[in-house]
């Protein structure tokens, strides 16, 4: 498609359900588009072209499941929709593009360079949330990483806030995502009609906001969530819902710490605990109150690997359910990265009772899905598996926990570990499984009328049913 002027603007000619994407480089320009796009569904890539092992990129690409390639030779071009030159001013060479469909779109040249200064810029242009008219999470961590690092060179105190809208996904799955956009928006104005012009809002995500108030002490930042909160409560006439609230955690340089990560967990898990002994309040944890640790990919792998150690079953119920989710979500024809999450978050479903189960601490059982989603909620790029985590323990028909949701009011992907955890409960004194195995097990579970999703469970007795019975599924 051509636009009016001296060059020639290449854009893809369809737009199918899904783009496939085969990405060439792997530098910053990359990682800033695999940040972008993560967790897309409709978006799959195929690949990244990039020789040096060591590039920026690759490191989130692993931790997204993108493979990498040393050459363009290695790939199957002809699945490929678009390729997107991230290089800078490199051409792709075309004759390397052998096997290429004449419908796939090659992104070079000066198109591929405007995306690339977008791409790198995204830093600087894209630091307010649209919605709200807020800073965004990027600012967030950028001002609360400068705020702590003038508070130990200075000796300044500053306070933090972690906010949360109570109720909220009633408000949105009743009278719908236009009203509860509006209400977030009516949230951000009592936001900032509550603080000075240095204190620095933002919209952390979804229905939660976070406040950086500087040169301020415990007695300051409790006036001013305290007017928050009544401000908020304030809006429910005009906002036409019957009881508006936020819950308000509270931390404290240098009181409650002085690492960034350290004052988001305090003023995170006190909003928790706000929200736990019934919301519209603000609360500080006290000495004594710890909050689990916030984990990396890595080091949340690593612990159910370690927890395994400890307990066999436990071991090897993680990886299980992680084989079984993604198994279950193929015959339900789901995509590539959402099979992805379903990998991830089915290994860490239980990751939870890590906490649970901690000789210091004696949590109700109940709530280990509430504090698994709470110890892996601020790792970057899986924040999506976040509410599979959360609610993998809630019934099709609303008898579960922690929140009773019903139907689809349950992620899907909740829905599906659910199944996948109850399979190897039925299964799990076999050492090996075949078809009919798995079968059996899903007419056990068929008995506990109205607690899996139906059409998960039609969908994965029709795959099964198509395969020999005698076939072995996997041993473990």
């Amino acid at each position: 498609m051509e636009r009016d002027g001296p060059f020639k603007m290449e854009v893809p000619r369809t737009f199918p359900e899904r783009v496939r994407l085969i990405l060439l480089g792997g530098g910053k320009c990359t990682r800033t588009f695999l940040e972008t796009v993560v967790g897309d569904p409709s978006v799959e890539v195929l690949g990244i072209v990039e020789p040096d092992r060591g590039a920026e990129a690759l490191s989130l690409a692993e931790h997204m499941g993108v493979p990498v390639y040393a050459s363009l030779g290695e790939l199957d071009l002809s699945r490929a929709d678009i390729i997107l030159n991230l290089t800078g001013y490199k051409k792709v060479n075309r004759g390397l593009l052998k096997g290429l469909k004449d419908t796939t779109e090659v992104v070079d040249r000066l198109s591929g360079r405007l995306l690339q200064g977008l791409l790198e810029r995204k830093g600087f242009l894209a630091l307010m949330d649209p919605l709200t008219g807020l800073y965004n999470v990027t600012y967030f961590y950028r001002s609360l990483k400068e705020e702590a690092e003038r508070g130990m060179r200075y000796g300044s105190p500053f306070a933090l806030l972690f906010m949360d809208a109570d109720s909220f996904k009633s408000i949105n799955d009743q009278l719908g995502h236009l009203k509860g956009d509006e209400v977030l928006r009516a949230i951000a104005e009592a936001v900032m009609a509550s603080l000075r012009g240095s204190d620095i809002a933002c919209r952390y995500g979804g229905d939660e906001f976070a406040v950086i108030l500087p040169e301020t002490r415990l007695e300051g930042a409790e006036r001013v969530a305290e007017r928050i909160r009544k401000g908020v409560e304030e809006l429910s006439r005009r906002v036409g819902i019957d009881s508006l609230s936020v819950s308000i955690g509270l931390a404290l340089f240098p009181t409650d710490g002085t690492g960034t990560e350290t004052l988001v967990r305090r003023a995170d898990w006190s909003m928790y605990q706000a929200k736990k002994m019934g919301g519209n309040m603000v609360y500080r944890a006290v000495e004594g109150e710890e909050p689990p640790s916030f984990f990396r990919v890595e080091e949340a792998l690593s612990l159910v690997s370690q927890k395994g150690d400890r307990d066999k079953f436990q071991r090897s119920h993680s990886e299980v359910v992680s084989f079984l989710s993604v198994e279950i979500g193929k015959a339900l024809g789901l995509n590539v990265a959402m099979l992805r999450h379903l990998r991830v978050a089915g290994a860490l479903h239980d990751i939870g009772k890590a906490e649970v189960s901690s000789e210091t601490r004696a949590w109700d059982y109940e709530e280990h899905p509430v504090i698994g989603g709470y110890m892996l909620r601020h790792i970057p790029y899986i924040r999506s598996i976040v509410p599979y985590i959360l609610f993998h323990h809630e019934r099709f028909d609303g008898k579960g926990f922690p929140k009773g949701l019903k139907g689809e009011q349950i992620p899907l992907g909740a829905r599906v570990i659910f199944l996948a955890d109850r399979l190897h409960h039925v299964l799990e004194h076999k050492s090996s499984w075949k078809v009919e195995d798995l079968l059996r097990a899903l007419e056990e579970i068929d008995k506990d009328t109205g607690a899996v999703d139906p059409k998960i469970m039609a969908a994965f007795r029709k795959a099964l049913e198509s395969r020999p019975k005698d076939q072995l599924i996997s041993s473990f």
